[in-house]
Protein backbone atom coordinates (compact mmCIF):
# COMPACT_ATOMS: atom_id res chain seq x y z
CA UNK A 1 0.00 0.00 0.00
CA UNK A 2 2.89 2.55 1.33
CA UNK A 3 4.66 1.52 -1.82
CA UNK A 4 2.05 2.52 -4.07
CA UNK A 5 1.25 5.72 -2.56
CA UNK A 6 4.72 6.82 -3.00
CA UNK A 7 4.57 5.68 -6.90
CA UNK A 8 1.99 8.01 -7.11
CA UNK A 9 3.36 11.04 -5.28
CA UNK A 10 6.61 10.68 -7.84
CA UNK A 11 4.38 9.89 -10.93
CA UNK A 12 2.48 13.17 -9.38
CA UNK A 13 5.80 14.83 -9.23
CA UNK A 14 7.26 13.53 -12.97
CA UNK A 15 3.91 14.99 -14.50
CA UNK A 16 4.28 18.27 -12.84
CA UNK A 17 8.09 18.67 -13.73
CA UNK A 18 7.48 17.76 -17.25
CA UNK A 19 4.91 20.39 -17.17
CA UNK A 20 6.54 23.08 -15.78
CA UNK A 21 9.12 22.24 -18.21
CA UNK A 22 7.31 21.62 -21.23
CA UNK A 23 6.06 25.68 -19.93
CA UNK A 24 9.08 27.02 -19.84
CA UNK A 25 10.16 25.94 -22.92
CA UNK A 26 7.76 27.23 -24.47
CA UNK A 27 8.26 30.77 -22.61
CA UNK A 28 11.97 30.78 -24.44
CA UNK A 29 10.80 29.65 -27.63
CA UNK A 30 8.12 33.00 -27.81
CA UNK A 31 10.66 34.85 -26.21
CA UNK A 32 13.66 33.73 -29.06
CA UNK A 33 10.63 34.58 -32.15
CA UNK A 34 10.07 37.30 -30.11
CA UNK A 35 14.23 38.53 -30.68
CA UNK A 36 14.11 36.87 -33.88
CA UNK A 37 11.36 39.08 -35.01
CA UNK A 38 13.07 42.65 -33.34
CA UNK A 39 16.19 41.91 -35.69
CA UNK A 40 14.73 41.18 -38.64
CA UNK A 41 12.77 44.35 -38.45
CA UNK A 42 16.47 46.12 -37.40
CA UNK A 43 18.28 44.36 -39.93
CA UNK A 44 15.64 45.67 -42.43
CA UNK A 45 16.03 48.85 -41.15
CA UNK A 46 19.33 49.41 -41.32
CA UNK A 47 19.54 47.91 -44.83
CA UNK A 48 17.13 50.50 -45.97
CA UNK A 49 19.10 53.44 -44.18
CA UNK A 50 22.18 52.07 -45.77
CA UNK A 51 20.72 52.19 -49.34
CA UNK A 52 19.67 55.62 -48.87
CA UNK A 53 22.50 57.12 -47.08
CA UNK A 54 24.22 55.50 -50.18
CA UNK A 55 22.19 57.34 -52.20
CA UNK A 56 22.00 60.85 -50.65
CA UNK A 57 26.25 60.14 -50.77
CA UNK A 58 25.90 60.24 -54.19
CA UNK A 59 23.59 63.04 -54.96
CA UNK A 60 25.79 65.51 -52.91
CA UNK A 61 28.69 64.18 -54.71
CA UNK A 62 26.80 64.91 -58.39
CA UNK A 63 24.80 68.34 -57.58
CA UNK A 64 26.10 71.36 -58.60
CA UNK A 65 23.91 74.01 -57.27
CA UNK A 66 24.78 74.47 -53.13
CA UNK A 67 21.14 74.30 -51.95
CA UNK A 68 21.00 70.52 -53.74
CA UNK A 69 23.86 69.73 -52.38
CA UNK A 70 23.26 71.16 -48.52
CA UNK A 71 20.05 69.47 -49.13
CA UNK A 72 21.13 66.28 -49.76
CA UNK A 73 24.57 66.10 -47.38
CA UNK A 74 22.43 67.20 -44.63
CA UNK A 75 19.97 64.01 -45.06
CA UNK A 76 23.01 61.84 -45.17
CA UNK A 77 23.84 63.17 -42.02
CA UNK A 78 20.61 62.38 -40.12
CA UNK A 79 19.91 59.21 -41.92
CA UNK A 80 23.40 57.85 -40.82
CA UNK A 81 21.90 58.30 -37.06
CA UNK A 82 19.40 56.29 -37.84
CA UNK A 83 21.58 53.17 -39.28
CA UNK A 84 23.67 53.92 -36.01
CA UNK A 85 20.63 53.25 -33.94
CA UNK A 86 19.18 50.25 -36.09
CA UNK A 87 22.97 48.87 -35.53
CA UNK A 88 23.15 48.82 -31.79
CA UNK A 89 19.54 46.80 -32.00
CA UNK A 90 21.62 43.98 -34.51
CA UNK A 91 23.70 40.54 -32.21
CA UNK A 92 26.86 41.39 -31.72
CA UNK A 93 29.48 40.44 -29.38
CA UNK A 94 30.45 42.27 -25.91
CA UNK A 95 32.27 45.12 -27.34
CA UNK A 96 30.01 45.75 -30.45
CA UNK A 97 30.27 46.69 -34.13
CA UNK A 98 32.60 49.92 -33.00
CA UNK A 99 34.16 50.11 -36.72
CA UNK A 100 30.75 50.03 -38.81
CA UNK A 101 29.40 52.30 -36.02
CA UNK A 102 32.27 54.34 -35.53
CA UNK A 103 31.95 54.86 -40.14
CA UNK A 104 28.60 55.85 -40.18
CA UNK A 105 29.03 58.21 -37.49
CA UNK A 106 32.19 59.83 -39.29
CA UNK A 107 30.14 59.56 -42.52
CA UNK A 108 27.50 61.60 -40.72
CA UNK A 109 29.36 64.27 -39.24
CA UNK A 110 31.53 64.92 -42.55
CA UNK A 111 28.19 65.02 -44.62
CA UNK A 112 26.83 67.47 -41.61
CA UNK A 113 29.97 69.42 -41.69
CA UNK A 114 29.83 69.90 -45.31
CA UNK A 115 26.70 71.12 -45.41
CA UNK A 116 27.03 73.24 -42.79
CA UNK A 117 30.31 74.79 -44.84
CA UNK A 118 28.40 75.11 -47.86
CA UNK A 119 25.47 76.99 -46.09
CA UNK A 120 27.66 79.66 -44.60
CA UNK A 121 29.08 80.18 -48.09
CA UNK A 122 32.13 78.25 -47.93
CA UNK A 123 33.44 76.37 -51.38
CA UNK A 124 34.46 72.18 -50.81
CA UNK A 125 38.10 71.82 -51.72
CA UNK A 126 39.45 69.70 -53.21
CA UNK A 127 40.42 67.89 -49.90
CA UNK A 128 36.50 67.69 -49.09
CA UNK A 129 35.94 66.09 -52.84
CA UNK A 130 38.24 63.71 -51.94
CA UNK A 131 37.26 62.42 -48.41
CA UNK A 132 33.60 62.85 -49.57
CA UNK A 133 34.93 60.22 -52.34
CA UNK A 134 36.34 57.86 -50.19
CA UNK A 135 33.75 57.65 -47.56
CA UNK A 136 31.09 57.43 -50.60
CA UNK A 137 33.20 54.00 -51.92
CA UNK A 138 33.77 52.73 -48.56
CA UNK A 139 29.77 52.65 -48.09
CA UNK A 140 29.14 51.55 -51.17
CA UNK A 141 31.19 47.82 -49.63
CA UNK A 142 29.31 48.34 -46.90
CA UNK A 143 25.84 48.13 -48.16
CA UNK A 144 26.24 45.84 -50.48
CA UNK A 145 27.65 43.71 -47.72
CA UNK A 146 24.43 44.50 -45.68
CA UNK A 147 22.03 43.69 -48.47
CA UNK A 148 23.73 40.61 -49.47
CA UNK A 149 23.13 39.25 -45.47
CA UNK A 150 19.38 40.66 -46.13
CA UNK A 151 18.52 38.47 -49.12
CA UNK A 152 20.64 35.52 -47.51
CA UNK A 153 17.86 35.96 -44.81
CA UNK A 154 15.27 35.42 -47.48
CA UNK A 155 16.49 33.09 -49.77
CA UNK A 156 18.55 30.74 -47.40
CA UNK A 157 16.99 31.65 -44.10
CA UNK A 158 20.48 32.52 -42.92
CA UNK A 159 21.12 32.12 -39.45
CA UNK A 160 20.91 35.08 -36.81
CA UNK A 161 24.23 33.37 -34.93
CA UNK A 162 26.12 30.53 -35.14
CA UNK A 163 25.61 27.04 -33.36
CA UNK A 164 23.59 28.86 -30.36
CA UNK A 165 20.28 29.31 -29.11
CA UNK A 166 19.16 32.82 -29.40
CA UNK A 167 17.45 32.20 -25.81
CA UNK A 168 21.07 32.36 -24.37
CA UNK A 169 22.42 35.67 -25.79
CA UNK A 170 19.84 38.70 -25.16
CA UNK A 171 18.66 41.71 -26.42
CA UNK A 172 21.96 43.01 -27.61
CA UNK A 173 24.49 41.69 -24.91
CA UNK A 174 26.61 39.17 -25.65
CA UNK A 175 29.11 36.79 -23.83
CA UNK A 176 31.58 35.05 -27.01
CA UNK A 177 33.85 36.69 -28.67
CA UNK A 178 34.56 36.66 -31.97
CA UNK A 179 35.60 33.36 -32.55
CA UNK A 180 33.13 32.78 -35.04
CA UNK A 181 34.77 35.40 -37.42
CA UNK A 182 38.13 34.80 -36.80
CA UNK A 183 37.42 31.13 -38.46
CA UNK A 184 36.10 32.37 -41.47
CA UNK A 185 37.65 34.22 -44.28
CA UNK A 186 37.10 37.96 -44.83
CA UNK A 187 36.03 36.77 -48.21
CA UNK A 188 34.19 33.62 -47.37
CA UNK A 189 30.18 33.24 -47.50
CA UNK A 190 29.22 34.40 -43.91
CA UNK A 191 27.90 31.35 -41.54
CA UNK A 192 25.28 33.81 -39.84
CA UNK A 193 24.32 36.92 -39.89
CA UNK A 194 26.03 37.55 -36.72
CA UNK A 195 29.48 36.66 -38.59
CA UNK A 196 28.74 38.70 -41.46
CA UNK A 197 28.47 41.97 -39.51
CA UNK A 198 31.36 40.35 -37.78
CA UNK A 199 33.60 40.07 -41.15
CA UNK A 200 32.27 43.74 -41.96
CA UNK A 201 33.21 45.01 -39.04
CA UNK A 202 36.64 43.84 -39.41
CA UNK A 203 37.61 44.82 -43.29
CA UNK A 204 36.55 48.50 -42.05
CA UNK A 205 39.59 48.52 -39.18
CA UNK A 206 42.26 47.25 -41.95
CA UNK A 207 41.09 50.70 -43.93
CA UNK A 208 43.04 53.77 -43.17
CA UNK A 209 40.98 56.55 -41.69
CA UNK A 210 40.05 59.58 -43.43
CA UNK A 211 40.67 62.88 -41.87
CA UNK A 212 38.43 66.09 -41.72
CA UNK A 213 37.50 69.10 -39.51
CA UNK A 214 33.72 68.17 -38.16
CA UNK A 215 32.15 67.95 -35.08
CA UNK A 216 32.92 64.42 -34.20
CA UNK A 217 36.22 64.47 -35.02
CA UNK A 218 37.07 67.75 -33.15
CA UNK A 219 35.25 66.83 -30.24
CA UNK A 220 38.31 65.04 -29.31
CA UNK A 221 40.65 65.86 -26.94
CA UNK A 222 45.13 65.49 -26.35
CA UNK A 223 44.11 64.00 -22.89
CA UNK A 224 40.85 63.84 -20.71
CA UNK A 225 40.23 67.15 -18.89
CA UNK A 226 37.93 65.58 -15.93
CA UNK A 227 40.37 63.52 -14.51
CA UNK A 228 42.21 64.17 -11.49
CA UNK A 229 46.15 64.04 -12.65
CA UNK A 230 47.41 61.16 -10.10
CA UNK A 231 47.35 57.54 -11.47
CA UNK A 232 46.36 54.92 -9.20
CA UNK A 233 47.74 51.41 -9.03
CA UNK A 234 45.95 48.11 -9.66
CA UNK A 235 44.94 47.40 -6.29
CA UNK A 236 43.17 50.88 -5.80
CA UNK A 237 41.56 50.24 -8.86
CA UNK A 238 40.20 46.91 -8.15
CA UNK A 239 39.04 49.09 -5.03
CA UNK A 240 37.03 51.67 -7.14
CA UNK A 241 35.69 48.17 -9.17
CA UNK A 242 34.46 46.91 -5.93
CA UNK A 243 32.67 50.11 -4.34
CA UNK A 244 31.58 50.84 -8.15
CA UNK A 245 29.91 47.12 -7.82
CA UNK A 246 28.45 47.55 -4.52
CA UNK A 247 26.31 50.46 -5.40
CA UNK A 248 24.82 49.47 -8.38
CA UNK A 249 23.88 46.60 -6.62
CA UNK A 250 26.89 43.62 -6.41
CA UNK A 251 27.76 43.93 -2.89
CA UNK A 252 29.78 40.75 -2.65
CA UNK A 253 31.63 41.21 -6.22
CA UNK A 254 35.47 39.80 -6.59
CA UNK A 255 35.86 41.07 -10.10
CA UNK A 256 39.12 40.10 -11.54
CA UNK A 257 41.84 42.11 -13.58
CA UNK A 258 41.47 41.04 -17.57
CA UNK A 259 44.19 43.90 -18.78
CA UNK A 260 45.05 47.42 -18.99
CA UNK A 261 44.75 50.02 -22.16
CA UNK A 262 47.28 52.57 -22.36
CA UNK A 263 47.42 56.19 -23.48
CA UNK A 264 45.60 59.79 -22.95
CA UNK A 265 42.63 57.65 -21.74
CA UNK A 266 44.32 54.52 -19.92
CA UNK A 267 42.53 52.26 -18.19
CA UNK A 268 42.34 48.91 -16.09
CA UNK A 269 40.12 46.08 -17.10
CA UNK A 270 38.35 44.23 -14.81
CA UNK A 271 35.54 41.12 -15.10
CA UNK A 272 33.47 38.92 -13.14
CA UNK A 273 31.00 36.89 -15.23
CA UNK A 274 28.69 38.93 -17.11
CA UNK A 275 30.11 41.78 -15.68
CA UNK A 276 32.64 44.13 -17.53
CA UNK A 277 34.62 47.70 -16.42
CA UNK A 278 37.05 49.69 -16.99
CA UNK A 279 38.82 51.80 -14.56
CA UNK A 280 41.11 54.78 -15.26
CA UNK A 281 44.44 54.88 -14.27
CA UNK A 282 44.12 58.61 -13.66
CA UNK A 283 42.03 59.34 -10.39
CA UNK A 284 40.58 55.82 -10.15
CA UNK A 285 37.10 56.35 -12.04
CA UNK A 286 35.03 54.24 -13.61
CA UNK A 287 34.64 54.84 -17.00
CA UNK A 288 32.85 52.00 -18.86
CA UNK A 289 30.24 49.41 -17.30
CA UNK A 290 28.43 46.47 -18.64
CA UNK A 291 26.09 44.23 -16.71
CA UNK A 292 25.47 41.53 -19.71
CA UNK A 293 22.94 39.62 -18.17
CA UNK A 294 19.98 37.99 -19.09
CA UNK A 295 16.64 40.44 -18.68
CA UNK A 296 13.55 38.72 -17.10
CA UNK A 297 9.97 40.32 -17.52
CA UNK A 298 9.43 44.17 -17.01
CA UNK A 299 8.46 45.01 -13.52
CA UNK A 300 8.74 48.66 -13.32
CA UNK A 301 7.79 51.57 -14.95
CA UNK A 302 10.08 54.13 -16.65
CA UNK A 303 9.24 56.68 -13.69
CA UNK A 304 9.32 53.79 -11.03
CA UNK A 305 13.54 52.74 -13.00
CA UNK A 306 14.43 56.85 -13.13
CA UNK A 307 14.25 57.31 -9.75
CA UNK A 308 15.84 53.91 -8.74
CA UNK A 309 18.85 55.52 -10.95
CA UNK A 310 18.92 59.00 -9.21
CA UNK A 311 18.90 57.09 -5.93
CA UNK A 312 22.32 54.98 -7.27
CA UNK A 313 23.42 58.10 -8.59
CA UNK A 314 23.49 60.23 -5.88
CA UNK A 315 24.71 57.12 -4.06
CA UNK A 316 28.05 57.24 -6.85
CA UNK A 317 28.05 61.19 -5.60
CA UNK A 318 26.78 62.25 -9.02
CA UNK A 319 24.79 65.50 -9.58
CA UNK A 320 23.50 65.56 -13.03
CA UNK A 321 20.32 66.82 -14.79
CA UNK A 322 18.52 64.16 -17.03
CA UNK A 323 18.15 65.29 -20.40
CA UNK A 324 16.87 62.38 -22.24
CA UNK A 325 15.01 58.99 -21.61
CA UNK A 326 14.38 56.69 -24.41
CA UNK A 327 12.04 53.15 -23.31
CA UNK A 328 13.60 50.35 -25.29
CA UNK A 329 11.07 47.28 -23.84
CA UNK A 330 13.43 45.87 -21.35
CA UNK A 331 15.73 48.58 -20.65
CA UNK A 332 15.78 52.34 -20.49
CA UNK A 333 18.60 54.44 -21.91
CA UNK A 334 19.06 57.63 -20.14
CA UNK A 335 21.42 60.67 -20.47
CA UNK A 336 22.53 63.60 -18.18
CA UNK A 337 24.42 66.04 -18.37
CA UNK A 338 26.65 68.78 -15.58
CA UNK A 339 24.35 71.89 -14.98
CA UNK A 340 26.02 74.76 -12.63
CA UNK A 341 24.17 77.97 -11.73
CA UNK A 342 21.34 77.34 -14.22
CA UNK A 343 23.70 76.77 -16.78
CA UNK A 344 23.53 72.86 -18.81
CA UNK A 345 27.11 72.25 -20.20
CA UNK A 346 26.11 69.36 -22.30
CA UNK A 347 29.71 68.26 -23.90
CA UNK A 348 29.93 66.88 -19.49
CA UNK A 349 27.18 63.86 -20.24
CA UNK A 350 27.06 60.59 -18.65
CA UNK A 351 25.36 57.92 -20.35
CA UNK A 352 23.35 55.16 -18.28
CA UNK A 353 20.87 52.07 -19.48
CA UNK A 354 19.00 50.51 -16.47
CA UNK A 355 16.83 47.19 -16.59
CA UNK A 356 13.37 47.35 -16.05
CA UNK A 357 13.09 44.07 -14.46
CA UNK A 358 14.96 45.16 -11.14
CA UNK A 359 15.83 48.62 -11.84
CA UNK A 360 19.59 48.19 -11.56
CA UNK A 361 22.04 49.94 -13.92
CA UNK A 362 23.15 47.41 -16.34
CA UNK A 363 25.24 50.37 -18.98
CA UNK A 364 27.04 53.43 -17.79
CA UNK A 365 29.65 55.51 -19.45
CA UNK A 366 31.32 58.25 -17.82
CA UNK A 367 33.67 58.63 -20.98
CA UNK A 368 32.40 61.97 -22.21
CA UNK A 369 31.98 63.24 -18.59
CA UNK A 370 35.87 63.07 -18.25
CA UNK A 371 37.23 63.97 -21.24
CA UNK A 372 35.35 67.44 -21.36
CA UNK A 373 34.55 67.94 -17.89
CA UNK A 374 36.54 71.43 -16.63
CA UNK A 375 36.17 74.77 -16.05
CA UNK A 376 35.18 77.52 -18.39
CA UNK A 377 34.79 81.42 -18.87
CA UNK A 378 32.33 82.32 -21.76
CA UNK A 379 31.27 85.81 -22.15
CA UNK A 380 27.81 87.19 -22.81
CA UNK A 381 27.44 89.91 -24.70
CA UNK A 382 23.93 89.74 -25.38
CA UNK A 383 21.03 89.92 -22.60
CA UNK A 384 18.76 86.76 -23.19
CA UNK A 385 15.94 89.61 -24.59
CA UNK A 386 18.05 90.63 -27.11
CA UNK A 387 18.49 86.62 -27.94
CA UNK A 388 15.00 86.16 -28.19
CA UNK A 389 14.55 88.89 -30.31
CA UNK A 390 16.66 87.01 -32.88
CA UNK A 391 13.93 84.12 -32.59
CA UNK A 392 11.75 83.79 -36.18
CA UNK A 393 8.59 85.60 -35.87
CA UNK A 394 5.88 83.62 -34.68
CA UNK A 395 8.51 80.74 -32.34
CA UNK A 396 6.13 80.54 -29.36
CA UNK A 397 9.01 80.03 -25.86
CA UNK A 398 8.18 77.66 -23.35
CA UNK A 399 11.66 77.23 -21.79
CA UNK A 400 14.74 79.08 -21.82
CA UNK A 401 18.04 78.98 -20.39
CA UNK A 402 21.98 79.07 -20.63
CA UNK A 403 23.87 76.39 -22.29
CA UNK A 404 27.52 75.39 -23.31
CA UNK A 405 27.52 73.54 -26.27
CA UNK A 406 29.96 71.98 -28.54
CA UNK A 407 30.31 73.42 -32.21
CA UNK A 408 32.35 73.04 -35.37
CA UNK A 409 36.44 73.43 -35.26
CA UNK A 410 37.26 71.62 -31.77
CA UNK A 411 35.15 74.46 -30.00
CA UNK A 412 32.30 75.29 -27.33
CA UNK A 413 30.49 78.16 -27.47
CA UNK A 414 27.56 79.51 -24.45
CA UNK A 415 24.41 80.05 -25.99
CA UNK A 416 20.71 80.54 -25.26
CA UNK A 417 18.83 77.72 -25.45
CA UNK A 418 14.86 78.42 -26.37
CA UNK A 419 12.69 75.46 -26.28
CA UNK A 420 9.44 76.27 -28.18
CA UNK A 421 6.54 75.32 -30.32
CA UNK A 422 6.57 76.71 -34.42
CA UNK A 423 3.80 75.88 -36.37
CA UNK A 424 2.26 72.71 -34.32
CA UNK A 425 5.85 71.51 -33.96
CA UNK A 426 8.52 71.73 -31.02
CA UNK A 427 11.99 72.61 -31.48
CA UNK A 428 15.32 73.96 -29.76
CA UNK A 429 17.20 77.07 -30.63
CA UNK A 430 20.38 77.86 -29.96
CA UNK A 431 21.61 81.75 -30.13
CA UNK A 432 25.12 82.11 -29.19
CA UNK A 433 25.11 84.44 -26.23
CA UNK A 434 28.73 86.36 -27.37
CA UNK A 435 28.28 86.88 -31.60
CA UNK A 436 23.98 86.24 -31.86
CA UNK A 437 24.17 83.94 -34.33
CA UNK A 438 21.66 81.50 -34.55
CA UNK A 439 24.41 77.97 -33.82
CA UNK A 440 21.79 75.00 -33.74
CA UNK A 441 18.39 74.23 -34.34
CA UNK A 442 17.12 70.48 -33.25
CA UNK A 443 13.45 69.62 -34.24
CA UNK A 444 11.91 67.58 -30.54
CA UNK A 445 10.26 64.51 -31.84
CA UNK A 446 7.58 63.07 -29.55
CA UNK A 447 7.39 59.03 -29.61
CA UNK A 448 5.82 56.01 -27.06
CA UNK A 449 9.75 55.61 -26.54
CA UNK A 450 10.40 59.15 -25.49
CA UNK A 451 11.84 62.76 -27.26
CA UNK A 452 14.38 62.70 -30.05
CA UNK A 453 16.28 65.13 -31.32
CA UNK A 454 16.40 65.57 -34.91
Amino acid sequence: MRRNVWIGILGTALILSLAWGFTEYRQAEQLEKVSINQYQRSLRDFASHLDQLETDLAKGRVAAASSQRVLYLSQAGSISESAVKDLAQLPAEESGLSYISEFLNRTGDLTRSLAYQISVGHTPTAEDDKNLTDVHERLLAVNQKVQDLVQRVDTEGLAWLDNQSLWNRMVGFWRTGTAEAAAESADGPASSVRSGLDQLNASLQKLPPFSYVGEYESRSVKEPLGLPRDEVDKETALKAAKDFLSKVGYPESNPEFSGVSQGALGVYIFKQNDLFMTVSKRGGKVLIYRDQREFNERTMSAEQAKEKVAQTLKALEWNLVLTSTEDFGGYLQLEYVWEESGTRYYPDKLRVTVALDNGQIIGYDSTPYYAYHQKRNFTKKLTMEQARAKLRQGFQIKETRTAVIPVMGNKEVMAYEFRGVYQDEEYLVYINAETGIEERIQRIIKTPRGEYLQ
